[in-house]
């Protein structure tokens, strides 16, 4: 049959008037795209590549390389060679301050392990991390630095066309010093959703805030709870404050964590709740403010969604996508617009469509997000304590490390004849700052087990890796200028090393003619 080709009342669509639930295949998900290619302008969140192990495999290919050129070049009669994948040609005893890292190499210092509890412990890599998901004691036997997240209980959502709740005080310091010593943690509790009140008389009633958290002297403040509407009980002050009701600007919550003494102020981070205004159907309500962002306003025909959380990237495992204290959004009590939960744990309000759903979410436990609004018929969330508790996490290094300048003495080799020349090559990194060749990295050689040392000018070779540079540096056909003998040692040494500057020594070869 005859196809109609339409020529009127075609319009182009609008951002967003269709969404992906509505196409047939779904452009999200990646098993969709079976055949073309993706322009590279689409491929920005697509995750970096970790490429540290294949550059340290590179860089000990091209160490290999190098080894193997200078045997025949420089007529050498035999040399040994030490890939630090473990400690295997190292004379531990004429050695000082070595530490081999299991990654492959070996630094100059000295590392001390804390004996430290309290919380759920994971390792992972140098760090470990404790987790306080209940009040609790953090018990360690030697000072050190950590980082430190202290979060609040979220406040609870507000009643009738109710506001969405602020989320918890949130204290982060990237570096504390935390003593040794016995430090109480006390959890805030999420507040109470609003399930009395009635309307007008006290604008349906606002929800509880939530309560502080303490750790080590800081204090996160608990959210704000949100505001019941018409004008009788305001949003509450907190961490983050509470998103107004429907028409009750007058009483939008504020965040009071950065004006907190100290430490608590100083590193503290809350917003104030939404603060729009709209008196008439389908009367919707403001959302709480959330760590990273103050609440959002509502509109003419929706609630205003919970500011978002703050992303903490050493933390990511235990947030809602690395997002901490999200606020609560609002309700909107004639249609379901309701306002969306801020990521970091901040609750959705209800959604009035579906009967009893009108009852706004609870916020999400040890994240301090704040609860959801709720309409008139239901409480501020599906249980009283619609806030989520707070939460307090640690991460410290397993082991408390000094950098010390390093010598690296070689296990003796046994040469078939006294050799008159020595030759070295040698790759190492920059685990901080820059080392300068033959002052902050040296070389020498000894052919009588150690007893007299020559030195040797290190020159530089070339570089593999861009992530971590791989230096390869060597001295050739250096004549021997002590004693003779046969058995053959070399002795590497960083010098002027320092959390500044730290030298990381990943392969040696010794050759001698």
């Amino acid at each position: 049959m005859a196809l109609t080709k339409v020529t009127s009342g075609v319009r182009t669509l609008g951002t967003g008037e269709v969404a992906t639930a509505n196409m047939a295949v779904d452009p999200t998900n990646a098993s969709n795209l079976s055949s073309g290619s993706v322009p590279l302008a689409q491929l920005g969140n697509a995750p970096s590549t970790d490429t540290t192990t294949i550059e340290d495999d590179i860089a000990l290919l091209g160490f290999k390389v190098a080894v193997a050129g200078t045997m025949a070049k420089y007529n050498l009669v035999d040399q040994t060679e030490d890939a630090f994948v473990d400690a295997t040609g190292i004379d531990a005893s004429g050695s000082t301050n070595e530490r081999h890292i299991a990654a492959g190499y070996y630094v100059g210092g000295t590392a001390l392990t804390p004996t430290a509890s309290g919380g759920t412990i994971t390792t992972v890599g140098d760090y470990t991390f404790h987790n306080f998901t209940s009040s609790g004691d953090f018990i360690t036997d030697m000072t050190q630095n950590m980082e430190v997240l202290l979060v609040a209980g979220g406040g609870g959502g507000g009643k009738h066309s109710g506001g969405g709740a602020g989320a918890g005080g949130l204290v982060y310091q990237a570096v504390r010093s935390v003593a040794s010593g016995t430090h109480a943690f006390v959890r805030g509790s999420g507040g109470a959703g609003r399930d009395t009140g009635s309307y007008p008389s006290d604008g349906g009633g606002a929800g509880a805030n939530g309560q502080d958290s303490t750790f080590n002297t800081l204090t996160a403040k608990g959210g704000g709870g949100g505001s019941g509407s018409g004008g009788g009980v305001g949003a509450g002050d907190g961490g983050s404050g509470g998103g107004a009701g429907r028409g009750t600007v007058a009483y939008v919550g504020t965040s009071n964590q950065s004006s907190q003494a100290g430490d608590s102020g100083t590193y503290g981070f809350g917003f104030d709740g939404g603060a729009g205004t709209h008196t008439g159907a389908p009367y919707p309500a403001d959302g709480g403010g959330g760590a990273g962002a103050i609440g959002g306003a509502i509109t003419s025909t929706a609630a205003g969604a919970g500011g978002i959380g703050k992303y903490l990237a050493s933390f990511a495992a235990f947030g809602e996508s690395g997002y901490f204290a999200g606020g609560g959004g609002g309700n909107c009590q004639d249609n379901s617009n309701y306002g969306a939960g801020g990521t970091g744990g901040g609750a959705r309000g209800g959604n009035p469509t579906s009967g009893s759903d009108g009852m706004g979410r609870n916020g999400t436990d040890n994240t301090g997000g704040g609860g959801g609004g709720s309409m008139y018929t239901a409480t501020g969330g599906a249980n009283t304590a619609t806030g989520g508790s707070g939460v307090l996490l640690i991460k410290r290094a397993t082991d408390i490390v000094t950098v010390l300048d390093l010598t690296l003495k070689s296990n003796a080799t046994t040469a078939e004849t006294a050799p008159t020349k020595g030759d070295i090559v040698m790759t190492y990194t920059n685990g901080a700052g820059t080392a300068s060749l033959n002052t902050d990295l040296t070389a020498e050689f000894s052919a009588n087990d150690g007893g007299a040392w020559t030195s040797m000018t290190l020159v530089a070779q070339g570089t593999t890796g861009s992530a971590s540079p791989h230096f390869i540096v060597s001295a050739h056909n250096v004549t021997l200028a002590t004693a003779s003998g046969t058995a053959m040692r070399y002795r590497i040494k960083t010098l002027n090393q320092s959390a500044a500057k730290e030298t990381r020594i990943q392969a040696v070869s010794l050759g001698w003619s």
